[in-house]
């Protein structure tokens, strides 16, 4: 199918441009007020969506808009800085914002825990490691970001995440596109999730998940109250405490996670159980809180790096080794 920017060909529509920002367009900010001020922004616009990227939390994505619709749910925490250090463990949750993107990793996700002697805070620190920049681009074809996050410390493991991502122009879709490469001279097991956080108008009562799943597994009390209808959003609630379930997938295939709300509206997540074998749905009803996660990963847990160890879950990656992850995102229009 040919691509197409405001109902013309993409080569018939550029003929009737000024220039090409007239229509797609790639800009850096700086945010000045408010519990993340100076922090950057990228905001990425390819005719179709408008994409608004998190230098400073990994290159991460807030707030993603298809033909003006939010698509994500955004917290109140909002996306301010995110201290390494996390006395706690739970300082992840204090600075929670959602959006379409939240990267759990790159050595542990779930809750807090100890592996080998070694602390790690609640979906590991990815979120509080800034990224440097290496592009920005907007092209006839394609609007794209590319940045670099390096997770280290002195003799110890040593990860570098590339990211890419790339919004093909005229089209509602985008990809994530990301390389893990261990910089260090030892062996290490990185875990990622790709914390992927809808919101309404998508999430509503009667919206549907439809899974590759063979199996879908509550985690606890709460979620075995809910697993019958973990395929159905449910209705608003005064209280619902959150609910998560793990998807068993089919090994070394491309599969595809759809959400479609009865308004028409549709995202499509595709990944390849090569590489994220791991799916965790995640959702809660409550006022404030009306979100569903969809939830790729490197493990099928979601119980932190010593439960992944103890499974046999962790997958080495040799000094100087590089592996490829990443997500891409559809959305269809009503």
């Amino acid at each position: 199918m040919t691509a197409e920017l405001y109902g013309r060909p993409i080569d018939e529509a550029l003929a009737r441009l000024g220039s090409l920002g007239q229509a797609v367009s790639v800009q850096s900010a700086t945010v000045t007020d408010g519990p993340d001020a100076g922090a950057r922004r990228i905001r990425l616009d390819n005719g179709v969506l408008a994409v608004e990227v998190l230098p400073d939390r990994g290159l991460d994505i807030a707030q993603v808009r298809a033909a003006g619709i939010p698509l994500a749910w955004i917290s109140g925490a909002g996306f301010p800085p995110l201290s390494t250090g996390d006395a706690d463990g739970r300082g992840w949750m204090r600075a929670f914002g959602g959006g379409l993107l939240t990267t759990c990793g790159l050595l542990t996700y779930g809750p807090p825990g100890e592996d080998g002697g070694e602390q790690h805070p609640m979906h590991g620190r990815y979120s509080s490691l800034r990224a440097s920049i290496t592009r920005t681009e907007a092209t006839a074809q394609e609007v794209v970001v590319e940045g670099v996050v390096r997770e280290t410390t002195v003799f110890g493991p040593d990860l570098e995440l590339r990211r890419r991502i790339v919004l093909p122009v005229g089209e509602p879709r985008l990809r994530v596109e990301d390389v893990v490469v261990n910089r260090g001279s030892r062996p290490v097991e990185p875990m990622v999730l790709y914390h992927l956080n809808l919101g309404w108008p998508l999430v509503d009562e009667g919206t549907v998940v439809r899974s590759p799943a063979t199996a879908v597994v509550p985690r606890d009390a709460q979620a075995k109250a809910g697993v019958e209808s973990w395929q159905t959003f449910p209705a608003l609630a005064d209280e619902y405490p959150e609910q998560v379930f793990t998807h068993g997938l089919p090994a070394d295939r491309s599969v595809a996670v759809e959400v479609a709300a009865p308004s028409g509206l549709a995202v499509r997540i595709a990944f390849d159980t090569a590489q994220l074998p791991g799916l965790i749905q995640w959702r809660v009803a409550e006022p404030g809180h009306y979100v569903l996660g969809i939830e790729p990963a490197t493990a099928p847990t979601i119980l932190g790096r010593a439960d992944a160890r103890a499974r046999g879950l962790l997958r080495p990656l040799a000094p100087g080794e590089e592996r490829m992850l990443g997500v891409e995102v559809a959305v269809t229009l009503p």
